[in-house]
């Protein structure tokens, strides 16, 4: 069994290096990464301690990136890396950095008044929360702001957001290239310091055509891979994957996403639904 996506306290997880190594061990994962976003502080951690003591299993480098591409915000999942060639470039373009939440609620907030969404002056409070924290209530205060919007669109903020970072046409649409580098540049990077990329989970950004984006990737040669199995995925979202990466003969990954206590009923090693990933699946990573 393998769980190569998983996450600790040093990005927005709730355990520690140590917890989730022990959680690791005594639920079998026999080829483990931790995945935080942005950040390779576990790695670092693990240079001062016996670590193996804890965890008898492999462990593969990894790191979860926000990137952009085409105009959509993603996440990718860099695997097997020399973690010291990558970690200037993660230092100086995440971990320095803090993404400028004013300039996100002033580009979304634009957006709106330009595609015609009635929304007030809202004053933005980066203490009080996220910038949709402030923008999904003030575009819902009126109805007749519904008929720009699909259902789930307005009835979810979760939805509605992806919908804000993935869509160009959106109302309300916010280029998080404000934020994080270029996708391209994250793949020329971490295949410099010998690395493999995989999309991370491709359903949970709201696309409206996810294939043509993995073919758009595959073009510009950006991902080796894809995330297959992930804690969010129903079987036939799986197997389209399987079959997609089969086809085009790309490398698979997979795993719980596990944040701890976080998402309890998200257990490492077995996701949702006893999902266990079996190690065949990267069998052919090298």
């Amino acid at each position: 069994m393998i769980d190569l996506h998983t996450h600790t306290n040093y990005s927005d997880g709730t355990w520690s290096l140590s917890r989730i190594l022990e959680e690791a061990q005594n639920m079998g994962v026999e080829i483990l990464s931790i995945t935080d976003h942005d950040t390779l502080k576990a790695y670092r951690e693990m240079e001062n301690i016996d670590y193996k003591s804890i965890y008898s299993g492999k462990i593969i480098p990894g790191i979860e990136f926000n990137t952009v591409y085409d105009g959509i915000a993603f996440h990718m999942l860099a695997y097997d890396f020399d973690y010291k060639e990558l970690e200037k470039f993660v230092q100086e373009n995440y971990e320095s950095k803090e993404p400028d939440l004013e300039k996100e609620f002033k580009f979304m907030m634009n957006s709106c008044k330009k595609n015609n969404i009635k929304i007030d002056n809202i004053q933005y409070d980066k203490n009080k929360g996220w910038p949709i924290d402030f923008i999904f209530p003030g575009i819902k205060k009126y109805e007749e702001n519904k008929k720009y919007f699909k259902k789930e669109q307005w009835d979810d903020i979760d939805v509605f957001f992806n919908s804000c970072v993935t869509n160009n046409k959106f109302p309300a649409f916010v280029d998080f290239s404000i934020h994080y580098p270029n996708a391209r540049l994250v793949s020329e990077t971490v295949k410099e310091a010998g690395g493999k990329l995989f999309i991370a989970h491709v359903y949970r950004y709201n696309l409206e055509d996810p294939i043509n984006f993995l073919n758009l990737l595959l073009q510009d040669k950006i991902i080796d891979g894809i995330e297959v199995m992930h804690s969010s995925f129903t079987k036939e979202q799986s197997k389209t994957l399987i079959d997609f990466c089969t086809e085009k003969n790309l490398l698979m990954s997979g795993g719980t996403d596990c944040h701890g206590d976080k998402k309890k009923d998200r257990k490492i090693g077995i996701g949702y639904g006893n999902m266990k990933i079996n190690k065949e699946l990267i069998s052919n990573w090298n």
